[in-house]
């Protein structure tokens, strides 16, 4: 052990002779401890709700996903030869599965209720390989013949249908003709053969599923054709590498986009209040920083004997320094390791008992949901101990400068 280090453990845990500045520093430990225990905990509950977030779009959309772009050769609208684009994206290692998708906007009439929603053509064998939405059927089943069409439970409990019933779906292709021509819309009928709970609001009173052969005759869509290809990789941290190597195979005149891509919006904010939170509970280890201030300021006022001996006897400035500033981190590492381990115990216990539960009739999930990351310790532990040096600098430094002659003028 150094000779600072050890004289700053000598000073952080020997009684002094004022016994306000020991509660000082004990106070600042618990500040510390708090403080980090706090942000672990409120982190990780960031982290339960982003996976609890992440896993209900990605088990809905795929990994990744490639449109059409408008250009010289293209207008944009569809892929016009979407087998070859999937044969090239199968021989990519990442993938697991691929399919072409036909959507556009249609209108859903039962009765004399209408409703707008994304009307998706894709096969039925597709969509069980590119999306879990098969594995979300709350009544009837996934059947995508030339006349059946499966429906999310809000949007089914706004039309008022059950398993069974019929529909009729008007395509919102050429409406614009009807302005100004006597024309009147393609429409189909179609019985309803499955209801999925996609546990999202959005995507359960929005999308509505239909064989691609069926929707491309109603869409006018050219045969071949699709206006999106959906893709499943073995791995979804693949995403961003698979996006780039399609990204350079297809060229300019495709757009490809990661299940990150398509919520970028909701992630962006769910981050921002990450950093918010984090940035608002650091303040407590701040506070608890300045109390390391003012222990150590104190201190170096009560060993202004010590530090002249220390000083006579050959001690440099540099080891005075040291001294202070590892009393410090003394107080600083001790509420950092407490705190992680408080907070650690009670993330780790609430993933285990689940003590903060949910009400089950509002929420999906039966319990607040929580998961530790390693970052998160490294980064609290590092912005707590940046706090605690940057605390302990002007006290240290103060120390360092104490004239010897006056430190000893009355010993």
């Amino acid at each position: 052990m150094s000779f600072p280090l050890f004289i700053a453990k000598r000073y952080s845990l020997t009684k002094r002779k004022e016994q306000f500045i020991t509660t000082i520093s004990i106070l600042s430990m618990l500040g510390i401890t708090v403080g980090v225990a706090a942000l672990i905990c409120v982190l990780s509950v960031f982290n339960g709700f982003s996976k609890v977030v992440t896993d209900i779009l990605v088990n809905f959309d795929p990994h990744v996903r490639i449109n059409a772009v408008a250009s010289d050769t293209t207008n944009g609208k569809f892929i016009a030869d979407g087998a070859s684009v999937i044969s090239m994206v199968k021989q990519l290692p990442e993938v697991e599965a691929a399919g072409p998708v036909a959507r556009e906007k249609g209108v859903l009439v039962h009765y004399t209720l209408p409703r707008v929603a994304s009307v998706i053509g894709i096969d039925a064998s597709d969509l069980e390989r590119v999306s879990g939405i098969g594995r979300t059927i709350g009544a009837g089943k996934m059947q995508l013949d030339d006349s059946g069409i499966v429906v999310g439970q809000a949007l089914a409990d706004n039309l008022a249908i059950a398993t069974g019933d019929t529909i009729q779906v008007f395509s919102s292709t050429g409406m614009e003709r009807i302005l100004s021509e006597p024309v009147t819309p393609r429409s189909r009928y179609f019985y309803v053969r499955g209801i999925f709970a996609a546990n999202n609001r959005d995507y359960d009173a929005t999308n509505a599923y239909i064989n691609i052969n069926t929707a491309r005759e109603l869409f006018e869509i050219p045969q071949a054709a699709a206006t999106q290809i959906d893709i499943r990789l073995h791995d979804i941290h693949e995403s961003q590498n698979v996006k780039t190597t399609i990204e350079n195979k297809l060229g300019k005149n495709f757009s490809v986009q990661t299940w990150y891509d398509l919520h970028t919006d909701l992630y962006n904010v769910m981050e921002i209040e990450r950093w918010i939170a984090y940035i608002i509970l650091i303040l407590i280890v701040a506070v608890a920083s300045f109390s390391i201030f003012s222990a150590l300021t104190l201190t170096v006022f009560e060993k202004r004997r010590d530090i002249g001996l220390l000083s006579a006897l050959g001690a440099e400035q540099s080891q005075i320094r040291k001294i202070f500033l590892g009393q410090g981190l003394i107080t600083g590492v001790g509420g950092v390791i407490i705190g992680c381990v408080l907070g650690f115990l009670v993330v780790w216990s609430q993933d285990t008992f689940h003590w903060f539960k949910l009400d089950s009739s509002i929420y999906i999930i039966p319990a607040m949901p929580v998961e530790l990351h390693l970052l998160d310790f490294l980064s609290v532990s590092l912005g707590a101990l940046i706090l605690v040096v940057l605390a302990s600098i002007f006290p240290a430094r103060r120390a360092a400068s104490t004239e010897i002659a006056e430190a000893l003028r009355w010993e």
